[in-house]
């Protein structure tokens, strides 16, 4: 059995995966905190064989990315409360047996919404129904707003509007409500392959007074969110919820603080370098060239 003798390892795992940031702000976290380690990324096509394999070579934690948040928390020898109630993990930890998870998606997003204004009381619309849906409607109702779940798929959509006691809107009706939502979430995998796709047509869909988000942070500036910018949204761009998940893990695996430490800083630079600072059109664009200042 090969196993690391001089560095911990950590990995994200997912599919696809080369997209992924997180090996360089992974990275310039151990750099900044003096840890001995490496964080890479790994294609996974058989999950539970892929999931023995990396912890018999010796991996300390893993990230988990689409499409296995929900799968994870089948395999894993355990999970946390949240982790539980969320129904999707996107961390794991190593322990004797094989994996312990975790739920870091909700914390990533709630802190980057919070950052641009309170969110409790208000209106949410998440558009998605899989891992990261379920982790952001987790986040807001746990902060006081009113979720409503939108889906191109009406069974998984509704059996999850059911599960938060949640108001269900099917994604080809949107257009057809009167609802004006404070919050806008896009935590669909449209735009992630082609970023010009949208899971909605915008035309009016879009207001002024909405703070609008979208979890895909490659590119920083969806169409999805060019054209909530375009029309006066405040958008907030996935590589902050991509920053606090990703801080929020390395606090359950290192059990060491790196929120506001020096560390969290050496992070941003790293996504935006790694990002090359990205578009910031409309009104008000809340990414990390703000939080790096």
């Amino acid at each position: 059995m090969i196993r690391p003798e001089q560095k911990k390892l950590f990995a994200v795992i997912g599919n696809p995966v080369g997209h992924s940031l997180s090996p360089v702000m992974m990275s310039a976290c151990f750099e900044a905190l003096g840890i001995a380690a490496i964080y890479a990324a790994f294609y996974v096509d058989e999950l539970e064989s892929d999931l023995k394999l990396l912890h018999k070579t010796g991996f300390s934690g893993l990230s988990v990315t689409i499409p296995y948040k929900e799968m994870v928390c089948r395999l894993a020898e355990r999970i946390d409360e949240t982790a539980e109630q969320i129904g999707a993990a996107n961390t794991l930890r190593r322990t004797s047996l094989g994996w312990e998870g975790c739920n870091t998606d909700w914390i990533g997003a709630l802190r980057a919404l919070s950052a641009v204004g309170d969110v409790s009381s208000r209106s949410a619309l998440i558009l998605g129904a899989g891992g990261a849906a379920r982790a952001v409607a987790y986040g807001l109702k746990r902060a006081g707003a009113t979720v409503t779940i939108s889906n191109r798929c009406i069974g998984r959509g509704s059996t999850l509007a059911k599960e938060l006691k949640s108001e269900f809107i099917p994604l080809n009706m949107l257009g057809e409500t009167a609802a004006n939502f404070d919050i806008v979430v896009q935590c669909t995998s449209v735009g992630l392959k082609d970023a010009d796709a949208s899971p909605i047509a915008f035309d009016t869909f879009f207001k002024p007074e909405m703070t609008v988000m979208d979890i895909i942070y490659s590119p920083p500036m969806t169409a999805f969110l060019k054209a909530a910018g375009n029309a006066g949204c405040t958008v907030v761009s996935g590589l902050e919820m991509l920053l606090y998940q990703g801080a929020a893990q390395l606090e359950w695996w290192l059990e060491r603080p790196v929120f506001d430490t020096p560390a969290i800083a050496a992070m941003r630079r790293a996504l935006l370098a790694a990002a090359e600072g990205g578009g910031e059109p409309g009104r008000r664009s809340h990414g990390l060239e703000e939080a790096a200042k």
